[in-house]
């Protein structure tokens, strides 16, 4: 007798899930560097959508990839941690900021860090919660002191709305190289800035602060 009635009770939980949750229409799909597709929400503009927490809104869907429906009509979602970049057309989405491309710039297997190219210009911008930013300043100061060949220089300057230290400087120790890095925190997260040429780009360092001004925090 119970077991014919815990069927009962199962074959009505079976009937209640498809009476609720109807298949919607095929959604479009992202797919981050490590192959994970990533269903995700897009607003006006075809920005991803997330919530307070930095978190993606994705579409819940089937195993053939159609959205699921609820109750109302309407395709359910749900809250997904973004973990490494989402790049969507000229945008990377990263856990705790994005930033829209600029004109001249391309995407280069962006995931645990952003990664961005133009010439021969490589833009990189590195997180870290666990890192202690005094240290990191010390670091990457050390480094551009000790490839300096020529004029080193070291200032400290809001950038993205932080106080931040910049180092950068122009070296032919090894060939022509140029480092520099921006260093600031924001929310408890250490961002740093890494910027290689393979020609002296001081003169447009500029262009690079304007591209960290451009990003969004999500948190």
């Amino acid at each position: 007798m119970k077991r014919f009635i815990a069927l009962i009770i199962t074959f009505v939980v079976i009937l209640t899930c498809f009476a609720g949750c109807k298949k919607g229409e095929p959604v479009e799909s992202y797919t981050d560097f490590a192959g994970k597709a990533i269903p995700a929400v897009t607003k006006e503009g075809g920005n991803i959508v997330r919530d307070d927490n930095g978190n993606v809104v994705v579409y819940v869907t089937d195993p053939n990839g159609n959205t699921v429906e609820g109750e109302n009509g309407e395709p359910e979602t749900q809250a997904q941690a973004v973990e490494h970049a989402i790049v969507t057309g000229t945008r990377i989405e990263m856990p705790d900021y994005a930033l829209n491309i600029p004109d001249g710039w391309s995407n280069v297997k962006s995931y645990d860090m952003l990664n961005i190219v133009k010439d021969d210009i490589t833009f990189t911008i590195m997180t870290d919660r666990k890192a202690k930013l005094a240290d990191m300043q010390k670091a990457h100061d050390t480094i551009v002191s000790t490839s300096a060949t020529g004029e080193v220089t070291k200032t400290t300057q809001k950038i993205a709305g932080q106080d931040a230290t910049v180092a950068y400087t122009f070296s032919t120790m090894k060939g022509n190289i140029f480092v520099g890095y921006i260093d600031f925190m924001y929310q408890g997260v250490v961002f740093s800035v890494q910027v290689s040429a393979n020609s002296d780009i001081s003169s447009s360092w500029n262009e690079i602060v304007s591209i960290v001004n451009t990003i969004e925090f999500v948190h």
